[in-house]
């Protein structure tokens, strides 16, 4: 048997990992057939509904499963199961109502009315798993850049991860941006720390990197701001700390407050506590997707 899976993409990389994260993690337990297909505008999505419009999804395999992320994408996933078949599977807390999908997968930390087309995972999905390689000499710290829910301050920033090195001379730190990095603060890193902190910037490295990094770095520091790059660093094991930076919104203080409550990270501006590792023999998206070709094809 084959799969015919369709992905729906937002053009946000973090929604598109995660959907192809989970599309990797069936297609390890069952050959698939996978299509990814950009949303189209509202009044394309409504024209396809009512099939005048030119839909060039008649001319892919029928769909098994569509699965989406990402508001923008609702629409989208409701006419290719109208027009199409298949079953929805939507990673996150939808906008509208949880009974219009076949399977909503929302993180812990949004409120919502579980129901038995829902399920719970912590934190966003991911392919991240405990490999059990970590380096003790090794430290890792992954900068993220501004958001809505966080002020961003160069000076600021750059004299905590002086104080990390400076700290943690024992270890052997490397230091990456991301793609939301403002390049003045990669600029201003270099010139204020030279010797004892080797810097990345993310876009020299190869795809795997960063997943690599993450299974050999025993300690690890990320800014507040990356809570998919946090939850990722705790299922890989990595003993986290979390760079804390100023509230905009509150949207994320519960989650932060709860995992450093649990022993799960630390905080640079809190007690030191002593953390638990993470230690699961699958990743989420593995277990999600066991979940789904349990559901849907048993």
């Amino acid at each position: 048997m084959k799969l015919n899976i369709w992905l729906i993409l937002d053009g946000k990389r973090g929604h598109e990992k995660q959907i192809e994260d989970l599309a990797f993690s069936i297609n390890k337990k069952i050959k698939t057939n996978i299509t990814k297909i950009k949303k189209i505008s509202f009044l394309n999505t409504l024209l396809n509904f009512l099939r005048i419009g030119n839909d060039p999804c008649k001319y892919f395999p029928r769909p098994d499963l569509i699965i989406a992320a990402g508001h923008r994408t609702h629409f989208d996933a409701l006419q290719k199961k109208n027009r199409y078949g298949g079953k929805i599977i939507l990673i996150m807390k939808p906008s509208i109502p949880t009974f219009l999908f076949d399977l909503s997968i929302i993180p812990s930390h949004d409120k919502v009315f579980f129901k038995k087309n829902t399920m719970s995972i912590e934190g966003p999905l991911n392919n991240i798993k405990n490999l059990k390689k970590h380096k003790s000499n090794k430290g890792l710290i992954l900068i993220g850049g501004p958001s809505k829910h966080f002020s961003w301050n160069n000076t600021d920033l750059i004299f905590k991860v002086k104080k990390i090195v400076l700290d943690n001379q024992d270890l052997d730190i490397t230091l990456s941006t991301s793609r939301r990095t403002p390049d003045i603060f990669l600029e201003e890193i270099k010139k204020n720390i030279k010797k004892q902190l080797r810097i990345i910037d993310h876009k020299n490295v190869s795809s795997d990197w960063l997943q690599k990094s993450m299974s050999e770095s025993k300690y690890s520091w990320v800014t507040q701001d990356s809570i998919s790059m946090m939850f990722e660093l705790i299922y890989s094991g990595s003993l986290v700390t979390c760079i804390d930076l100023n509230n905009r919104s509150y949207k994320f203080e519960k989650i932060y407050q709860d995992l450093y409550n649990n022993n799960r990270i630390n905080f640079t501006n809190k007690k030191i506590k002593k953390i638990k590792p993470l230690s699961m023999d699958s990743s989420n998206a593995d277990i999600c997707a066991s979940f789904i070709l349990k559901r849907f094809l048993n």
